[in-house]
């Protein structure tokens, strides 16, 4: 187990320090949040109208930008400090995981298993070392059950409540930690529950009522409306929780069996937090999911996992490490090999190579080198050049479909020549966009990346 556990962990480490190297977009929304941090450095808001440039949506609480925002003024507008701030938040996960199956008191080995199950999940892999929210919001969100799990009275209370705040201030579907906790507060004893509410919401509905007013109620619009508005797939919802149990089968078998009499009478806040996770991670099936969605539950089967070992009976003990060997082995993987590449989506989790880096140094030169104005999909090549970020096409064509969008604005300015430049990856504009591009741009340069992006570049033609 070991053995198995070291590879696990050393695989993800080279993963993340290549990925924290690597100057360049590595997924759709890492440009975004770089632009929002930069944002916030320099005291622009980040909720506007959509209506009007620059059309970005902001679909997160501003904690994680506001905290790269610090970093700005020392880095500069680098991914660095936010690929670091998931991979140092991914390893505060490790040991709280650790630390958890520790508290058990079943012996090192369960610990060394429910790290190494959080080390190998290929989610995990695939998405950690993003400059995305998602690592930081389940670092709280983590840390807020395992605070109500195992603290007691009224710390307990106030440092979950603080802890799932923090969470639901960074990413607003870690709502599933709070509900875990709450409801277990509430079943222990009701001033306890009622206690961890009052601490969570009314601090979040002053904040949120603020930042509303403040923004012209775009906080809102952005924030809590936006992510509704992509269209929910069930099929694609069934595939990814499928594709989630089916490779971490023997630990679900585990847990749930574990789960079969933890949650009667009063159930622990780990106990919740699985079945809650994972029945949120059916979310995926938003338009704009990934594999995101599947990283919460997996760290609650970590949470759950000791607690299984330790109910085995005496006569079966061996079969919690023959179980953890088996599982670890089916999830080993190497970079861009074997093991890393699920549900058809080929660039997510690519640790980047040489054919990358020079791909994205041409980007890079052509962006540094236009005199016009440009729209850059992958919004990263923008930013890191001090060029604005004029659209998020994808959030564009969400709002577009649900009637709170209109691309006249968008179209008019794509037609008439404001933008001498067009750089596609991910071809995520509005139709009718697509269509002005079209009419109105002809491709110069294509370059097609290792990972499977095709990277387009367009210029104006009257």
């Amino acid at each position: 187990m070991v053995a198995l556990v070291a590879l696990h962990v050393g695989v993800l480490v080279y993963h993340l320090a290549m990925e924290i190297a690597f100057p360049y977009d590595l997924n759709y929304g890492e440009g975004y949040v770089l632009n929002d941090a930069v944002r916030l450095a320099r005291g622009e808001p980040l909720y506007v109208d959509l209506q009007q440039f620059p059309m970005v949506r902001s679909p997160y609480p501003p904690l994680y930008p506001l905290v790269w925002s610090w970093l700005v003024p020392l880095t500069g507008p680098v991914f660095s400090p936010g690929r670091v701030l998931s991979a140092l938040s991914t390893g505060g996960i490790a040991a709280l995981v650790g630390w958890n199956a520790l508290r058990v008191r079943s012996g090192i080995w369960p610990a060394v298993a429910a790290v190494g199950l959080a080390a190998a999940s290929p989610f995990v892999y695939q998405w950690s070392g993003y400059a995305r929210v998602d690592m930081l919001a389940l670092l709280f969100a983590v840390g807020g059950v395992v605070a109500a799990q195992w603290l007691g009275g009224r710390r307990a209370v106030i440092t979950a409540a603080l802890l799932c705040g923090l969470a639901l201030w960074t990413k607003q579907t870690t709502v599933t930690a709070a509900l875990a906790v709450g409801l277990a507060f509430t079943l222990r004893s009701w001033r306890s529950g009622a206690a961890f509410a009052a601490l969570l919401a009314i601090p979040s509905a002053v904040i949120g009522v603020w930042l509303n007013a403040a923004s012209g109620g775009e906080f809102a619009h952005h924030v809590l409306v936006g992510n509704a508005s992509n269209p929910i797939l069930p099929l694609r919802a069934a595939i990814y929780v499928g594709t989630l149990v089916f490779l971490h089968l023997l630990a679900f078998i585990a847990g749930f069996w574990w789960l079969r009499r933890a949650m009667i009478g009063r159930p622990s806040p780990v106990a919740l937090y699985l079945p809650i996770a994972l029945l949120a991670s059916f979310s995926a099936g938003n338009g704009g999911s990934s594999v995101n969605y599947l990283i919460e539950p997996l760290l609650a089967l970590a949470l759950v996992l000791p607690f299984a070992w330790r109910a085995l009976p005496q006569a079966s003990a061996v079969a919690g490490p023959m179980l953890a060997v088996t599982q670890l082995a089916l999830l080993v993987h190497w970079p861009n090999a074997f093991g890393t590449g699920y549900l058809a989506e080929n660039a997510i989790g690519r640790t980047p190579t040489a054919a990358d880096l020079a791909i994205g140094a041409r980007l890079d030169n052509l962006v540094r080198a236009e005199p016009g104005e440009l729209i850059a999909e992958p919004a990263g090549f923008a930013v890191r050049n001090d060029r604005p970020v004029y659209v998020q096409p994808i959030d564009l064509r969400a709002e577009q479909l649900r009637g709170r969008w209109q691309s006249e604005p968008l179209t008019e300015a794509l037609s008439n020549g404001r933008f001498s430049e067009l750089i596609t990856a991910y071809n995520l504009f509005p139709a009718d966009a697509e269509r002005t591009i079209a009419l109105h741009f002809t491709l110069t340069e294509s370059l097609p990346s290792p990972d499977g992006l095709n990277f387009a570049v367009y210029h104006y033609h009257p």
